[in-house]
């Protein structure tokens, strides 16, 4: 029987799938060389899965360092999986979706079939053998490309698929498209609040962010969800402009809410959002900023907006929809210790 409490064993000595693979996994604390060039070869690779992405969740997440597994064949860099190694109450959590973004192995698609499902099996089971003592936890979520590629493959135990439903407005048509799968109710009150003055903008100073931020944070309380540190938005907003959208709504030059969110597999990540909770009838700023976000998509050539989860909120989920929003299923796979598993219930009766 696993003792929870004994330290699982050290990295190093985990660093090779079993032997009837090809592939052989190592375990290290910073990215491979050549991270790009392999990245490039995989379809819609996530923002997650690169360089910065990690070094600044590390930065920022108290007590986080990184984590990567890189899968190697006949000497060459066949693929790898990145996370972030959070501690919790005395425990590590392994997660390569950090925060809800999608992750997981990544895997060049000019390998030989059978090499790229090696090389995915290879990337889960040495992830997942990383699971023990103080580490309590492991998770990704597959993104939409990778699904579609691994998703027929046998389930790699000893990994639990939790699948859940989230909301994708198709963008890929232009906006003029978009904006006619809107619901009637959706057009009229983004409508009405433009005409009462509200302005839409995509911002570019981080000290907007910092103005915002507090916004953010009540409203993560309110959902008893722990924030993103505000440094980690703050420098992808300066080291990755390209990919970040920052939308902001305001009225008479005063802020009213924002949404935080990155270009990601071809798609918008809306991730992060906040209005102000005094606001009157009528200006419906949580409308303008999921208006907003299809508007960015759009704009950049992004396929689609990805607005996450509805998970046991069929109001919520009601509401997305009503931006023209499509249901897709979502794969997390998860991997938590007995003790995980205690920790996780007494979170969630928390949150109840």
């Amino acid at each position: 029987m696993l003792d929870l409490y004994c330290p699982a064993p050290p990295l190093s000595q985990l660093a090779a799938a079993p032997a009837r693979s090809r592939v052989e996994v190592r375990c290290q604390d910073q990215p491979p060389d050549g991270l790009a060039a392999l990245l490039a070869r995989v379809p819609e690779a996530e923002l997650s899965a690169g360089a910065l992405w990690n070094r600044l969740a590390a930065r920022h997440y108290p007590g986080a360092r990184q984590l990567w597994l890189v899968a190697e064949s006949d000497g060459a860099t066949v693929g790898c999986l990145s996370a972030v190694v959070r501690r919790h109450h005395g425990f590590d959590r392994l997660e390569s979706s950090l925060d809800g973004v999608l992750g997981g192995p990544q895997v060049p698609a000019d390998l030989p079939e059978e090499l790229q499902a090696d090389t995915f099996a290879s990337l889960g089971r040495t992830f997942g053998g990383l699971v023990g003592g103080r580490r309590a936890l492991a998770a990704f979520s597959l993104s939409p490309s990778s699904l579609a590629r691994f998703g027929a493959l046998p389930p790699i135990a000893p990994w639990h698929d939790v699948a859940t439903r989230a909301a994708v407005v198709p963008c890929a048509d232009g906006l003029a498209a978009a904006d006619q799968r809107l619901d009637r109710i959706r057009r009229s009150e983004r409508d009405r609040a433009l005409r009462r003055g509200c302005r839409l903008q995509i911002e570019t100073d981080p000290a907007v962010l910092a103005a915002w931020y507090p916004l953010y944070t009540a409203r993560a309380a309110r959902w008893a969800q722990i924030p993103v540190p505000l440094g980690l938005m703050q420098d992808l907003l300066r080291e990755a402009p390209d990919r970040v959208a920052f939308g902001t709504v305001r009225l008479d030059g005063e802020l009213l809410g924002g949404h935080f969110g990155f270009a990601s597999g071809g798609r918008l990540v809306s991730w992060q959002g906040g209005v102000r909770p005094d606001l009157p009838a009528g200006l419906f700023t949580t409308v303008l900023l999921y208006w907003l976000d299809i508007e960015t998509a759009c704009a950049r050539g992004l396929t689609a907006v990805d607005f996450g989860g509805c998970a046991g909120r069929d109001s919520l989920w009601d509401f997305k929809r009503r931006f023209g929003a499509v249901a897709e299923t979502r794969h997390q796979w998860l991997l938590r210790t007995h003790l995980g598993r205690l920790l996780a219930g007494v979170a969630s009766r928390l949150r109840s």
